[in-house]
């Protein structure tokens, strides 16, 4: 009889302790961890492209079946590398942008009023030119002094065609013409005998 009791009450613990008894305390599970705020930026970036083809078909019985096909593609790219290429672009075009002002000023009037040392390599020569304000035919006044060649002695005016320096007689003729090859240094050729000519100060 004792036996049985003893039994009876180690089932009953044991019931208990199965069931949850209260006994101890409720421990909640552990949340995962979660990755920094700024781990998606450090992610590559995919993008999907998919493609959608319908094909007619015609079978032996006359019967017509439509027939669609699905593709996909994507590419993988890192969100780094599309950032510095970008700013690679835009620095480059700015860049162009500055470089074909630099190379390409705008010169007016005023910019080339004044003397000028003139040099006539072919001859080794060395005389100087002036460049005026006064109206002149179509263009402005301009003079030469000790400039003993033929096309140079008889230059009364000049004046801008785009970006080229003209250099005209009193009957309109070219003598000479310019571009310039740096700020305040202007290169050509002579028109009878496109000799060289430079002007620079």
């Amino acid at each position: 009889m004792k036996r049985f009791i003893v039994v009876g009450s180690l089932l009953a613990l044991a019931g208990c302790q199965s069931a949850g008894g209260g006994a101890g305390p409720y421990a909640a599970p552990t949340p995962a961890a979660q990755p920094p705020a700024n781990a998606a930026s450090n992610q590559s970036v995919v993008a999907q492209e998919q493609t959608t083809q319908s094909n007619m078909e015609t079978k032996a019985d006359g019967t017509v079946v439509t027939k669609t096909t699905s593709s996909s593609a994507q590419a993988t790219v890192d969100p780094g590398t599309a950032t510095a290429f970008l700013a690679g672009v835009v620095a480059a075009a700015a860049l162009g942008k500055k470089e074909e002002r630099s190379s390409q000023p705008i010169v007016q009037v005023k910019d080339m009023v004044g003397g000028w040392t003139v040099y006539l390599t072919s001859d080794e020569r060395v005389c100087e030119l002036t460049l005026g304000t006064e109206p002149k035919d179509d263009g402005y006044s301009a003079s030469f002094n000790h400039c003993m060649d033929g096309d140079l002695f008889f230059v009364s005016n000049w004046r801008m065609k785009g970006q080229e320096l003209v250099l005209f007689d009193n009957f309109s003729r070219a003598k000479g013409s310019m571009r310039m090859t740096e700020w305040n240094r202007w290169e050509g050729q002579l028109a009878s005998n496109s000799k060289p000519i430079t002007i620079a100060r």
